[in-house]
């Protein structure tokens, strides 16, 4: 096994994750090249992983990549090993039959599934979860082990963070509560943000917070900017950060007190890099997803959302307080 090519199409949260699996490869395999092909972006994200070789950009339309008998080319040329689908991808299956790659590896029950060499059925409660791609992963490479990722921030670009946020009056103490999120209903209501700040000084809480989203969010923060200034909060100080990258999120979340955040990428980011955070998630995705334990600092509240809803805003504001108060 000299070289792998992995290819998920999945959420930046996902992509996160598996960088658990890649550093497991990687520590028990070190000479295997470990190739990635993604969603460009999420490239950003993994290009300077140092235990992958290469990142392949796609460009989706949903969860199909364009281009794809250039693809087939390319990973024909490369003569990979081992090719490794994390989720359900048909395009993923005949790229590795026409590509001749002798082992390939995913889910059963998917359509091409008899293409694959090695595999699994998937079950509704496996979607997507850290412990199914561990399992995918023990088909080809039996000597890894279930890990969580781990980020390292560049330090010099930390540095540089941490003097523009003195800068900008920031204590070296603070919350970031960043409000990513891939769907709508993820996100916690502005009007549900202010009375939380509000709550803050009954509940001694002192610390300021820096609001932080993507790009995605950049009309959602201002409006949240716009509705606090309004509300005339007093305590504590509040900030905004423009739109951030990847790189610059791990860099804010390694400063910080306590990340705040939704069910999506910045959780996974805030637990590699095991600084505390508080997740705001439906409560029907706990049985999947509530994967970290205490070594990860990772607490979470949750929404009683009825049927498959990921709506978070039945989560009262005296309930994030009292969290808040308890981690820090």
């Amino acid at each position: 096994m000299q070289k792998i090519l992995i290819v998920s199409k999945r959420t930046l949260g996902n992509i996160v994750l598996q960088t658990g699996i890649i550093q497991a490869l990687k520590d028990a395999y070190p000479r295997t090249q470990i190739y990635l092909a993604c969603d460009q972006r999420n490239a950003g994200a993994v290009e300077d992983h140092p235990d992958i070789a290469k990142v392949f950009r796609l460009s989706l339309k949903g969860l199909r990549a364009r281009g794809f008998f250039s693809l087939l080319r390319v990973f024909r040329k490369e003569r990979f090993d081992t090719i490794v689908t994390f989720g359900k991808d048909s395009q993923a299956c005949l790229w590795g039959f026409l590509a001749r790659i002798p082992v390939r590896v995913g889910i059963r029950n998917q359509p091409f599934g008899f293409l694959l060499t090695r595999s699994l059925r998937e079950h509704e409660i496996e979607l997507n979860s850290l412990e199914f791609w561990h399992k995918l992963t023990l088909l080809f490479a039996p000597q890894i082990r279930l890990q969580f990722p781990i980020i390292e921030v560049n330090k010099e670009e930390t540095a540089k963070l941490r003097a523009s946020l003195f800068k900008q009056k920031i204590p070296k103490r603070f919350i970031v509560w960043h409000l990513g999120a891939s769907i709508e209903e993820k996100r916690y209501p502005i009007f549900q943000i202010i009375e939380t700040l509000r709550l803050f000084k009954k509940q001694r809480i002192s610390l300021p917070v820096l609001f932080a989203a993507g790009q995605r969010e950049h009309n959602f923060i201002l409006e949240l900017e716009v509705a606090v200034n309004q509300s005339n909060i007093a305590i504590p100080k509040v900030f905004f950060a423009e739109s951030m990258a990847y790189r610059a999120m791990a860099s804010l979340f390694s400063l910080a007190d306590l990340v705040i955040c939704n069910d999506s990428a910045p959780r996974h980011v805030a637990a590699a890099l095991k600084t505390p955070s508080l997740s705001l998630m439906a409560k029907n995705r706990k049985f999947r997803w509530q994967i970290y334990t205490e070594a990860q600092n990772a607490h979470f509240l949750y929404a009683d959302s009825l049927g498959e809803s990921l709506a978070i805003d039945s989560i009262e504001p005296n309930e994030i307080v009292r969290m808040i108060r308890e981690i820090i």
